[in-house]
């Protein structure tokens, strides 16, 4: 009975000090997350999420009211914004990477594996690829667009729900309601309150 007791006291003092130590690491990662975001007081951020923030400016990177993250953002240190607004999910894995602008609109539904780019990230001449590549491993991310880097901003507005393994490339502007179907690869502007499927990704019916 005794040996007992002792046990379940052991168990106690260590779940007591496994909590202690997981709300300071919580704590410590959204310190260091509002280092490099501005993150309203209501948003989750989820244990898969990562924050790159390579400009080093907070205000870069804004989310807004109860939205969730799970996923990783990343701006360029040349430039780059993302605002994601109220009550949006972004998926475990997918990515959302700027160097131009990505604006999200309110309640925007956002599954796993989803990528959004405003850029290419690299020249499409293979000798200025190579030296950005070159730089990149040697000294960073450069602070400025001498590698001919072209960028696009992409819009996505209200109650837009993108689906898993989607891709969503620069210069594109998502209409209000519309539903992206998983897998689709979205290189043109989305008319609002339509699904659109498919690389490239093409309108198949409204939404009424």
């Amino acid at each position: 009975m005794i040996k007992k007791l002792k046990n379940q006291l052991l168990q106690k003092i260590f779940l007591y000090l496994k909590r202690g130590l997981e709300t300071e690491y919580n704590r410590q990662r959204y310190t260091d997350f509002l280092a490099n975001a501005t993150i309203h007081s209501s948003v989750k951020i989820l244990p898969s999420a990562t924050i790159e923030n390579l400009s080093q400016c907070p205000t870069l990177i804004n989310i807004g009211r109860d939205s969730v993250l799970r996923g990783e953002l990343l701006i360029f240190a040349h430039a780059g914004e993302i605002f994601i607004g109220e009550e949006c999910y972004v998926g475990e894995s997918t990515r959302i990477w700027s160097s131009a602008s990505i604006n999200i609109g309110n309640r925007v539904y956002i599954s796993h594996n989803v990528n959004i780019h405003d850029t290419n990230s690299h020249s499409i001449d293979s000798y200025i690829r190579h030296q950005h590549f070159l730089s990149i491993m040697s000294t960073g991310h450069p602070k400025e667009d001498i590698f001919d880097i072209q960028s696009s901003p992409v819009i996505i507005e209200d109650d837009v729900w993108i689906g898993f393994n989607s891709t969503i490339l620069k210069g594109v502007k998502i209409g209000r309601g519309s539903v992206i179907a998983a897998c689709s690869v979205v290189t043109k502007d989305v008319l609002p309150n339509v699904i659109v499927a498919g690389n490239p990704a093409r309108p198949i019916r409204k939404i009424k």
